[in-house]
């Protein structure tokens, strides 16, 4: 995406939750045996509702507007810096641990995405003034 705007970058980020959802959700022990966590059931159904909720606030504030969109993707930029080095951590300490690189990667990737739709959403904002 080359000029990403802050909404699309927010749907991306969106869709990455919906992902983990299911990951979690639905795939929880297979992800899980192959990260340097291990299984946790309860917890793992706890990151799945986490991210339901998340999804569901998530594309209300998207559609309210451009400014509540940058506002949105700062904290979801914060968010995934946090869990990318949280599971780069793990996949070095654990390189077999292919799940906590997946989540590093996804992370890293949906980064690429925000930070650059932040920056064109604080040039577009400039122009307007």
């Amino acid at each position: 995406m080359r000029n990403p705007s802050a909404r699309a970058a927010v749907i991306i980020w969106l869709g990455g939750s919906a992902a983990a959802l299911v990951t979690q959700g639905v795939f929880r022990k297979r992800f899980a045996q192959h990260s340097a966590w291990g299984y946790n059931g309860g917890w793992q159904r706890e990151i799945a509702v986490w991210n339901f909720g998340t999804i569901v606030a998530g594309l209300g504030i998207a559609a309210s507007g451009d400014e509540a969109a940058r506002a949105q993707l700062r904290g979801l930029m914060v968010l995934s810096t946090l869990f990318a080095l949280n599971h780069l951590a793990a996949a070095l300490r654990a390189p077999k641990s292919w799940s906590n690189w997946i989540g590093a990667g996804a992370n890293a990737g949906v980064l690429a995405t925000g930070v650059p739709a932040l920056l064109n959403s604080r040039r577009h904002a400039s122009a307007a003034v």
